[in-house]
C-alpha cells in the first residue's frame, strides 16, 4: 500500500470526518422526474444549525468502453434536455431502478441488457473498472443513508453485433464506431468534444487495462 493511500485512510478514519451530526429526521421533498427526489436535512455545524438538500438517483448509472470484435470503440452522441446540447460519451448511462445494496454482478447483469438494447452489441468479455462518485457534495443514491452515486465503469472486448439497436422514443442519439488506436486523439481533443464526465474516467481506466493485457 502506497504511503498516500494510508495517510488517507488515517485521516478518513479521524472521529471529525464522521460529519456533523443530523438535526432531526430527513424530509423528502418533490420528485424529479426521469431522476429521483430531493431530501432536506439540518446538520449542526460549526455555523450552527444549516439546512442541506441533497438528491436521491433511484435510476442507476454505468458506462462502458466497449470495443468490437473489428477494434472498433462503440461511442454514443445524444442530444441531452438537461444541458440543451449534444453530448459525446459512452453507453448506456442509466440502467433503471438500481437498490442501495446492488452487488457488482447485479450492476453488470442490468449495463450488458441496457448496453444491448441501445447498441445492438453482446457477448464479448466483460471487466469491472471500478467506479466513480458523481457529485459527490449533493447525489446520495437510491436511499438517504446511501453515501454517494456510483458510476460503474466496464471494458467489454470482441462485442459481437447481436441485433438493431433499440434506443427510447424520446432519445436523440447516434451511435460512432472509432477505432480504437484512434481514440488517444478523441481524448485530446480540444475544445474537448467527448465531454461526459463518466466516460473521459472509464476510457482512460480502460486505456489502461487494455495495455496491461497487451491489447493496445
Amino acid at each position: 500500500m502506497s504511503k498516500a493511500v494510508e495517510k488517507f485512510k488515517e485521516i478518513a478514519s479521524q472521529p471529525r470526518f464522521r460529519g456533523w451530526p443530523l438535526v432531526g429526521e430527513y424530509e423528502l421533498g418533490a420528485k424529479i422526474p426521469f431522476f429521483g427526489q430531493v431530501v432536506r436535512y439540518k446538520l449542526q455545524t460549526g455555523n450552527g444549525i444549516e439546512e442541506y438538500a441533497s438528491i436521491l438517483r433511484h435510476f442507476g448509472w454505468s458506462v462502458c468502453f466497449g470495443v468490437t470484435t473489428e477494434g472498433n470503440v462503440i461511442t454514443n452522441i445524444q442530444w441531452k434536455p438537461g444541458i440543451n446540447e449534444v453530448e459525446w460519451g459512452l453507453s448506456p448511462g442509466g440502467i433503471g431502478r438500481v437498490g442501495p445494496n446492488a452487488t457488482e454482478a447485479e450492476v453488470l447483469q442490468k449495463t450488458k441488457e441496457f448496453f444491448l438494447k441501445e447498441t445492438g452489441y453482446g457477448n464479448g468479455t466483460w471487466t469491472y473498472l471500478g467506479c466513480g462518485m458523481v457529485d459527490s457534495g449533493k447525489f446520495r443514491g437510491a436511499d438517504p443513508n446511501d453515501h454517494g452515486l456510483p458510476a460503474h465503469m466496464f471494458l467489454a472486448v470482441d462485442l459481437e453485433r447481436e441485433q438493431e439497436p433499440q434506443p427510447l422514443p424520446n432519445e436523440i442519439m447516434e451511435k460512432l464506431h472509432v477505432p480504437l488506436e484512434e481514440f488517444a486523439e478523441v481524448l485530446h481533443a480540444r475544445p474537448r468534444l467527448f465531454n461526459e464526465i463518466s466516460a473521459i474516467a472509464c476510457a482512460y481506466a480502460a486505456r489502461e487495462e487494455l495495455r496491461r493485457l497487451g491489447r493496445l
